[in-house]
């Protein structure tokens, strides 16, 4: 963990931040120009920095002949050779910037079902200006909050995890008057429903903040007939899915709003979730989004593919064309909250999470998800590919379902939807099996050589 600043730097980056979090609340509303000129520039540095100082980069643009001035939009990127997540896990150090020395850097890791933890580092600007960067999404919801400043805010996180260190460094390298910080509560996701309810009840949070599964488990418990916790003004949610029918359940039975952000690790803010909840604004100023096919080639829009994301904001770990993993698509229409950042689908799954069967059928995850989307009996699934022909579905019943019919009616239209035959087993469980990152993966497919596949990180990244 990176040694605290002294006062001087602190007094300056809380200068810096409360400066830019006045202007980036303002810059998803600019013209798709502006937008686009802000990302050129921040595109041409980015490259110019990566060519001078990180090894893998100016080794592939020296192997391909170009130069940092080929770079002069986010198309270009497509240029470089795309980075998977499995070269950053085993060869870190290569996408690290010699800029600066390593222990200046805020070390983050994230961690994949298999234990395939990435390291990256985040450099101290980075980390102040990500904060900045979050007035995009906390304008949406502090509104309803009553107040942009000095509210309350539970998380559900791993309290070792990456937003707890996150969080840390921006203490240890700002000084906030505490009228104007937030004040903030970090409650286990490991912990049992009741225990989240007792400590939430405690605190009377005004934004509650979590795992969208961690969400899932404590809003269905609260369903379910147990005693009641404090009700916050807003939920917000990331590094896993929130489901349909949960989501009913806050904000119909609850009546709360909901909002989601996509994050990660790799790349700390790429977009947040508005007032007309049609999927993310990505920041594209910020972090380029391109969708593409297996083969990386760009697919049109509407068409869903596998994000590969540019980050133009750390220059700690240097991640320039790197394939995220998840799966989602660009929407064309603008969206008419007046925001100009373009629109992502809200993610589909993980392009390892499809899943493969021995006669060559190919089904995609959001194939899977959509039949449990609607099914009230459900209050949370996971579909795991044990074997080419086995699979496994653990369920967390709703309260009072009749579970025998509910068994028979997964199995019947999961069959159905695989085609081919083979195996269910359907168990009933009072939690779902998390990744060493605290994510809940709904859907866990095979790899070629029968190896479970690798889950991405995502931290809440302040």
């Amino acid at each position: 963990m990176a040694e605290p600043a002294s006062l001087p730097r602190r007094l300056l980056n809380s200068g810096y931040l409360a400066a830019a979090s006045r202007v980036e609340r303002s810059i998803p509303f600019r013209s798709p120009e502006r937008i686009e000129r802000l990302q050129r520039r921040r595109l041409r540095a980015m490259v110019r920095h990566a060519y001078g100082t990180v090894p893998h980069y100016r080794e592939a643009m020296d192997r391909l002949g170009l130069r940092p001035d080929d770079f002069r939009s986010a198309a270009d990127l497509a240029k470089l050779p795309l980075v998977e997540r499995d070269q950053l896990h085993r060869d870190p150090d290569r996408f690290v910037s010699s800029a600066k020395p390593r222990d200046r850097y805020l070390k983050l890791r994230s961690g994949g079902s298999t234990g395939a933890h990435c390291t990256v580092y985040h450099d101290p600007h980075a980390i102040i200006a990500n904060a900045a960067h979050g007035e995009r999404d906390r304008s949406i919801y502090t509104p309803i909050v009553g107040r942009a400043v000095g509210y309350r805010e539970t998380i559900i996180a791993t309290l070792v995890g990456s937003s707890y260190e996150v969080r840390h460094f921006l203490r240890t390298h700002t000084l906030l008057p505490a009228g104007v910080r937030i004040e903030r509560q970090f409650v286990s996701l490991l912990d049992s429903p009741e225990e989240m309810a007792r400590q939430i009840d405690a605190f009377k949070p005004d934004v509650l903040h979590g795992f969208g599964s961690a969400l899932e488990i404590l809003y269905v418990h609260r369903r379910a007939g147990s005693t009641g916790f404090h009700r916050p003004r807003v939920v917000t949610y990331s590094s896993d899915a929130l489901s349909p029918v949960a989501r009913r359940v806050i904000e119909e039975d609850n009546g709360i709003p909901v909002f989601g952000t996509y994050q990660a690790i790799e790349a700390l803010k790429v977009g947040f979730e508005c007032e007309r909840h049609r999927g993310f604004h990505l920041n594209a100023d910020l972090y380029p989004v391109r969708i593409v096919d297996a083969e990386g080639r760009d697919v049109p829009a509407g068409e869903s593919g596998e994000v590969v994301v540019s980050n133009l904001v750390n220059r700690g770990t240097v991640l320039l064309n790197y394939r995220l993993g998840d799966l989602a698509a660009l929407l064309s229409e603008p969206c008419g909250c007046g925001r100009s950042l373009p629109l992502l689908s809200f993610l589909e799954g993980r392009a390892d999470d499809v899943i493969a069967l021995p006669s060559g059928r190919v089904v995609h995850p959001q194939a899977v998800r959509a039949l449990f989307i609607d099914e009230p009996g459900i209050a949370g699934y996971q579909v795991t590919q044990e074997a080419p022909t086995r699979f496994a579905v653990a369920i967390v019943p709703a309260s009072g379902v009749d579970r025998s019919a509910l068994r028979e009616r997964v199995a019947a239209v999961l069959g159905e939807r695989l085609v081919d035959p083979v195996t269910i087993d359907v168990a009933f469980v009072e939690a779902l099996a998390r990744a060493p990152s605290g994510k809940v993966r709904p859907i866990v497919a095979l790899r070629q050589n029968g190896r479970p596949s690798a889950s991405a990180g995502g931290p809440d990244g302040g």
